[in-house]
């Protein structure tokens, strides 16, 4: 016989729950891929927010779009502003600067990517 039924929710059904949170970030059909580059530690605070929190959500809702993340040193020395660059399936691309923005300012970015209300896209190089 099962043990008795866990009072509070497992890890497992909080990662489900928050994956399933609505709204679901849908993304343009015509997005084929996501590269997000970020500084490993002391700086780009919403960026590493934004893949932390929202990136799982956009990655379980858009099944079919490859995301690839690189987390980088930031040096005085030389700063580098944080980026999203999105791919559409007809080659174009386009680039999010993500500097000072506050992750849900960078979700709603990327989720009006595609639309009509969205920045031109750049041609691809």
């Amino acid at each position: 016989m099962p043990g008795p039924v866990p009072a509070k929710p497992t890890s497992l059904a909080k990662a489900l729950s928050h994956l399933t949170k609505q709204p679901q970030p849908k993304v343009s059909a015509k997005l084929r891929a996501l590269s997000v580059t970020f500084a490993k530690r002391n700086a780009h605070y919403g960026a590493r927010h934004f893949v932390k929190d929202d990136l799982p959500r956009v990655a379980y809702s858009n099944p079919n779009l490859k995301i690839s993340v690189e987390r980088r040193d930031h040096l005085r020395e030389s700063p580098w502003a944080p980026e999203l660059r999105a791919e559409f399936a007809d080659g174009t691309k386009s680039t999010i600067d993500m500097t000072q923005k506050h992750s849900s300012a960078i979700l709603q970015e990327l989720l009006n990517l595609g639309t009509e209300t969205a920045p031109k896209a750049s041609p691809a190089a």
